[in-house]
């Protein structure tokens, strides 16, 4: 296991030198934003044309509810956004198409046949061996929690929202209406 851990750390590393960076960045929180100010239809359409979504989706993502809820928590944690099966919770402050196109992920996640999400989680380990961007997305993850690192709805969505079209063609079909 510590081989294998540095064996990442050293591809990681390499990665860096080669000044990779994800077509997606995180995107900073806005301190000053509220639910009174914040437009989420211009969020959606930000995040359609910058993950290029198909246009065929549009409807469907407009029209799945989102609301915005100030100083979001859960169990008594702060979070930027939660998905539930019938909404998307955004707080204002972190509002923003990055974290649009990582929640979407979580209302496709459960379209997934149980074997689709299982050969998912396979097909990203060989992605995550082959190609730097998603090697990329995979440090990012373990640095930010390991146990989110293990999550296999977590590293699909955190996989579309930094890497978005950019995903290798071998991830593509595990994105319904988001590729």
């Amino acid at each position: 296991m510590l081989r294998l851990i540095r064996t990442l750390i050293a591809f990681v590393s390499g990665l860096f030198r080669r000044k990779l960076s994800f077509p997606h960045p995180e995107e900073p929180k806005d301190p000053l934003a509220t639910a009174e100010n914040t437009v989420l239809a211009a969020l959606l359409e930000k995040w359609f044309n910058g993950w290029d979504v198909p246009g065929e989706h549009h409807d469907f993502w407009r029209n799945w509810p989102k609301v915005l809820v100030p100083s979001l928590s859960y169990m008594g944690n702060p979070y930027p956004a939660l998905t539930w099966p019938d909404r998307t919770e955004i707080d204002p402050k972190w509002a923003n198409p990055g974290i649009i196109a990582h929640e979407s992920c979580h209302v496709v996640w459960p379209e997934l046949q149980e074997d689709e999400r299982t050969l998912f989680g396979s097909t990203y380990r060989l992605a995550s061996e082959t190609y730097p961007l998603v090697a990329l997305v995979k440090a990012k993850m373990l640095g930010k929690d390991p146990a989110w690192a293990n999550s296999p709805a977590e590293i699909h969505a955190d996989c579309y929202r930094y890497l978005g079209q950019s995903l290798p063609q071998i991830l593509k079909p595990y994105y319904p209406r988001l590729l």
